[in-house]
């Protein structure tokens, strides 16, 4: 008989004793359970035990939930949430990972999304909102309290009865035979501990945090079009199935699939939803394919030079095929010589530099030239003179600027110019600008940031920075993700 091991641990992030369950061989595709209210990662023992030899699963229970144990003087708000499941991932060594999210986890796991795309291989949502339409009227009672109104306090408290507790797991249920009642006694059983209704209590006054953040989700969505699988109990007291068939609009390649259940669809259709996430999580992984992605077979015009040969390495550690192309092989500014060499790729990157102005003229014959060779993807490495420092002041604009730079980051600007210029272009182009100054040497950690924008990416101390190699990991992540389409993005820690 195949079944999993489960290991049940913990791990210390900032004070927080986090609480978690472990299964899979830790080479396999790796998939993140994020829990919801009010139960903790014991409602995914059965998926566990389901899924636990063929893949990597980890299960964490939040501050507040389940065996978790938070210090005195712990905020209770979903940031905080978020900012322990990051910890977690990090302490655990977890890099590359699908994420499963229910209820809470949405948030959670939204949060973390948006914090680290390069971390998210794909999304699996089971009744987790991120959309208005998403919401009952039911919801919208319990999301209207605030901290410090008066009766908010005792009107959410309500929630965390045992009645409360079980109908959520039996409202709207097709047969709740099939449901174990030791879900709701154990959850109640956690609920009920000393401090929990507290802790509760401040998770529920700050759940229209969440709902003021929807439009960050929804624009991670439509930017990194990570695959998705959303799976629905369409009986669900609190997100209808609205907020389902929403993710289409941001995720329209995403899997549907609804069912005859209630919010806790889980617990009553794990016959259905197992095989389906497993399926989903042997598409990820690419029949095993390094970085869970299938094959690419992409172009690299510049792969002798410093950021296009570490994009064509990036590459090529993950599994791809690359080309190297230099000039050599083809005039970067001649449209039918690239078309010759171009045919047959799913993706070109360009990270070329050169005088008589060959970066913006290679911008014109990419675009000229592409749809010539049938290819879609393009990734134009560019640079961090055209970002912002101010509203409509670029760095490559200012006095102080490097004059040994400047011709080439003039270049640069006007192919961004010419890429946005290009409206009726078939060519899914993206723009990729690293810090306008601290792009340093140093190999990919895989703890950057990247995100559409036209100003840099700074850290907590005001520093936009990352090193070539984490560059590199954001060119290829956005290649392989289609994320940023026509678009510029830039990337730092």
């Amino acid at each position: 008989m195949d079944m999993p091991r489960v290991s049940h641990r913990y791990v210390e992030v900032d004070g927080v004793r986090v609480f978690y369950r472990e299964a899979g061989p830790r080479d396999a595709p790796t998939l993140l359970l994020l829990h919801g209210f009010p139960t903790a990662s014991h409602q995914f023992r059965r998926l566990i035990d389901a899924l636990g030899t063929r893949y990597h699963l980890l299960a964490p229970d939040y501050p507040g939930f389940g065996h978790t144990e938070a210090p005195d003087g712990f905020r209770y708000d979903f940031e905080a949430l978020a900012d322990v499941a990051e910890g977690f991932v990090r302490a655990v060594g977890a890099t590359r990972f699908a994420v499963y999210a229910f209820d809470f986890g949405g948030p959670v796991g939204f949060r973390l999304a948006v914090r680290h795309p390069e971390w998210i291989t794909g999304l699996i949502v089971q009744n987790a909102n991120a959309y208005e339409e998403g919401l009952s009227a039911m919801a919208r009672a319990a999301i209207a309290h605030r901290t410090g109104e008066p009766g908010a306090a005792e009107a959410v408290r309500e929630l965390f009865t045992l009645p409360v507790t079980r109908g959520q797991y039996e409202q709207g249920a097709a047969d709740t035979t099939l449901i174990d009642p030791d879900a709701w006694t154990l959850d109640q059983h956690h609920l009920d501990r000393p401090g929990r209704i507290a802790a509760q209590t401040a998770l529920a006054l700050d759940y229209h945090s969440n709902v003021a953040q929807y439009p960050v989700w929804q624009r991670w969505l439509r930017e990194h079009r990570p695959p998705t699988l959303v799976l629905w109990g369409v009986g669900d007291g609190f997100f209808p199935e609205e907020g389902a068939r929403a993710y289409l609009r941001d995720v329209p390649d995403a899997e549907l699939h609804v069912f005859d259940s209630g919010h806790f669809a889980l617990a009553e259709r794990l016959p259905e939803i197992a095989p389906l996430v497993a399926r989903f999580l042997d598409r990820l992984a690419g029949q095993g394919r390094p970085g869970g992605q299938r094959r690419l077979r992409i172009a690299v015009l510049g792969a002798s030079g410093h950021l296009g040969g570490a994009v064509a390495r990036e590459a090529e550690a993950r599994g791809h095929a690359v080309t190297p192309l230099g000039r050599a092989d083809a005039d970067a500014a001649d449209p039918a010589a690239l078309a010759a060499v171009l045919g047959g790729h799913d993706a070109v990157v360009a990270s070329l530099k050169g005088g008589d102005r060959l970066v913006p003229r290679a911008a014109a014959a990419l675009l000229e030239a592409l749809p010539k060779a049938g290819v879609e993807r393009l990734l134009f490495v560019g640079g961090g003179g055209s970002l912002e420092y101010a509203p409509g002041r670029r760095f490559v604009d200012s006095p102080d600027f490097p004059p040994q730079y400047l011709e080439t980051a003039r270049d640069q600007a006007q192919a961004l110019d010419l890429l946005r210029a290009a409206t009726d272009t078939p060519v899914a182009w993206s723009y990729a600008s690293p810090p306008p100054m601290h792009l340093v040497p140093g190999e990919r950690t895989g703890n950057h940031r990247a995100e559409a924008r036209d100003t840099p990416l700074v850290d907590d101390e005001g520093v936009s920075r990352i090193t070539v190699g984490d560059f590199a990991a954001a060119v290829v992540d956005a290649i392989e993700r289609g994320s940023f389409v026509r678009r510029r993005f830039t990337a730092a820690y």
